[in-house]
């Protein structure tokens, strides 16, 4: 049986960590194709630690049955912020944790998978540390993108005397890594998340009207752009496909 676990930021972390996902599939009897993992577009730093499986990226124009040539993801990656969906696939069992960081926190500061709780409080023990000194004694805190969004926007805004847009945009980007545009759409893409759950037995078009999308086209290329996928399909797939169990732990719906 796989192993999920999504491992929650302690609050004197909040602005700096925003999770921590965790898998782990020894001893679990998966097929080739369910040994994929599907991620969404993301505005946030990812630190990875395999420390089992040999695991390689997909290109978009490639599948599992085809990883020749493909490099093996090293023991410990650092990855940035991606605006497409990706996809990796395992070779066999997988022990891996991914520990997301909002990018202006990562930029500020500068690290047990048995026991994943305790190694995830252990890191986030030292984290603390390291962020006690590093983050300013103003530093908001972010309850999630969106939250974290509207608080960089506005220190953009109100962080030096240039009141042009074209400054506000500079700033903006010096700090978080994004533009508004950007930060924008994953916002709006963290709502959709928390009205799906909401009105979950809901026609997508409700859902949409109630996201604030013009209409349920406007939803599914929304969807579609962050993950690769139709949200009709992609609610499926979470449901019944193994490679989607990182949408499972996030409890997402489209």
């Amino acid at each position: 049986m796989t192993k999920s676990k999504l491992l929650l930021a302690p609050d004197h972390l909040s602005g700096c960590l925003f999770a921590g996902v965790h898998r782990d599939t020894r001893g679990a009897d998966l097929a080739a194709e369910d040994r994929v993992n599907h991620f969404p577009a993301s505005v946030l730093v990812a630190v990875s630690l395999v420390s089992l499986s040999e695991l390689f990226v997909l290109p978009a124009d490639r599948d599992w049955r085809d990883v020749s040539g493909l490099p093996v993801l090293p023991r410990l990656t650092v990855t940035g912020p991606i605006d497409v969906p990706v996809s990796s696939w395992a070779a066999g069992e997988v022990v891996a944790t991914t520990f997301a960081f909002y990018p202006d926190a990562w930029r500020q500061m500068g690290g047990a998978e048995d026991e994943v709780e305790a190694g995830w409080t252990a890191f986030c023990d030292v984290l603390t540390t390291i962020w006690a000194t590093s983050r300013a004694s103003s530093w908001p805190s972010a309850a999630g993108i969106s939250d974290w969004a509207r608080g960089v926007t506005t220190r953009a805004a109100f962080s030096a005397r240039g009141r042009s847009l074209r400054a506000f945009e500079r700033r903006l980007k010096r700090l978080s890594g994004h533009s508004r545009r950007t930060l924008e759409f994953h916002s709006s893409f963290e709502n959709l998340h928390q009205v799906s759950r909401r009105h979950a037995v809901e026609p997508l078009a409700e859902i949409a009207t109630e996201a604030g999308y013009s209409d349920q086209s406007h939803m599914g290329r929304t969807v579609r752009r962050a993950t690769g996928f139709l949200p009709a399909y992609l609610n499926r797939a979470i449901e019944t496909q193994e490679a989607f169990w990182c949408y499972r732990l996030l409890g997402e719906r489209f």
